[in-house]
């Protein structure tokens, strides 16, 4: 979402969170340096002391800090488990730079609690390039509506990408569609019709170079997380992060965030519904195991299969889904769009949407969405396979990998 101006009225519970009759003002707890081996796993934070009552103990608590040290808060968007505001972190007036505070109502449920901060480990401790970077964490009480009363959150400090995310960089234009072009696309949905191939000319076509640049980045950081045992869980472009710094002739950087679905892969899949942005979800974890049973689990291979479709995002503008919709994704029929992913026979890399773009990149693309998952590469593979060297796009890297490797030209 776009940042909004410096005029905009900041919400009233922002600016003074009003503290909990129940919690006494206290300093912040001192945090302890944790040693750089020890390993990390949801047993790491499960593993501490939990209060009796099941409920948060008042030391957690840093009443008002926010307040405090937050300037000038302003909303960078809203997911599903709470919102993102970009603030200034002053410290006795000094100012520490822009960053993005994720704010998660955990009410008084130290278990909750437990699930917010394994993204905190995670961000702490998996630091690397292509990979949101994680500042500093604390609990206080906000008043969240006019008359509600205050609730327990955390606040996460991370950096801030200052370039937007993926989603809305290549959509760009794509939220002016006309009334007409919106009747045409009910129409050819109605008729069970994809969507008309975008007007190449639209600043949403991406070139080649860039493609595979971002693509190489997202990959980096995916390669991290499952090199470290994780799975994300919910790869989509507006988790995709754009940062500019500024340097003169530097390209823009992708790096991943929102890690609130991570989870080991070795976990077995406990939910019973779909995580994530169902879009780019993998067939295999839509699908149920057995008619009564729960669905497939999630696997680094399922992360991949998301890859992939950010790719073909990246290059089309849309997804190979007649029931898919890029802009307004509330309008879409899930149990309708769920079928047609599980159903969907994969790419036909005969079928060139946009000529310019090289044959292998169409032949490469077909192996990350593949409807099987043994067909797919690992993100080691993809990375092993490809260099960016100045001069020339890219080039094969003979190595161990190279029978699974792919050239682009």
């Amino acid at each position: 979402m776009p940042v909004t101006s410096e005029d905009d009225e900041v919400e009233p519970a922002l600016r003074r969170p009003p503290p909990s009759p129940t919690r006494r003002r206290l300093p912040r707890p001192e945090v302890e340096e944790e040693s750089e081996d020890r390993s990390i796993d949801e047993e790491s934070i499960a593993g501490s002391a939990t209060p009796a009552t099941g409920g948060i103990s008042e030391a957690a608590f840093s009443p008002k800090y926010f307040e405090r040290h937050g300037n000038n808060p302003k909303e960078l968007g809203r997911g599903g488990t709470g919102v993102v505001l970009l603030v200034r972190h002053l410290l006795d007036g000094v100012s520490l730079g822009h960053f993005a505070c994720k704010r998660v109502p955990v009410g008084d449920n130290h278990k909750w609690l437990e699930k917010v901060l394994m993204e905190v480990q995670l961000l702490q401790r998996l630091s690397h390039t292509n990979l949101v970077s994680y500042r500093h964490v604390w609990l206080e009480n906000v008043q969240l509506t006019t008359f509600g009363p205050s609730v327990p959150c955390a606040f996460i400090l991370q950096q801030f990408c200052n370039s937007g995310d993926l989603h809305n960089y290549v959509l760009s234009s794509a939220k002016q569609t006309t009334k007409e072009q919106l009747k045409d696309q009910m129409r050819r949905r109605s008729r069970g019709e994809p969507d008309l191939p975008l007007d190449l000319n639209k600043p949403r076509k991406l070139p080649f170079e860039q493609i595979i640049s971002f693509f190489r980045d997202i990959a980096s950081g995916l390669n991290h997380l499952h090199s470290n045992g994780f799975i994300h869980r919910d790869l989509k472009p507006s988790n995709c992060l754009l940062n500019d710094t500024g340097v003169p002739g530097q390209e823009l950087r992708v790096l991943v965030s929102d890690f609130g679905e991570v989870q080991m892969e070795s976990a077995a899949r406990k939910s019973t519904g779909a995580t994530g942005t169902i879009s780019y979800c993998a067939p295999e974890v839509l699908r149920k195991v057995t008619p009564d049973g729960g669905y497939g689990n999630f696997t680094a291979k399922s992360d991949i299969f998301s890859l992939g479709m950010i790719l073909y995002f990246m290059c089309f503008g849309n997804l190979p889904y007649i029931g898919a919709d890029m802009v307004n994704e509330e309008n879409e029929n899930l149990d309708a769009l769920r079928e047609e992913i599980m159903a969907w026979p994969g790419l036909d890399e005969r079928t060139r949407l946009r000529p310019d773009l090289p044959e292998r990149l169409y032949q490469f693309l077909k192996t990350l969405i593949s409807p099987d998952p043994s067909v797919r590469p690992t993100a080691e593979e993809i990375l092993m396979g490809i260099e960016m060297q100045e001069g020339t796009p890219l080039v094969i890297i003979e190595s161990a990998y190279s029978n699974r490797c792919f050239e682009f030209f």
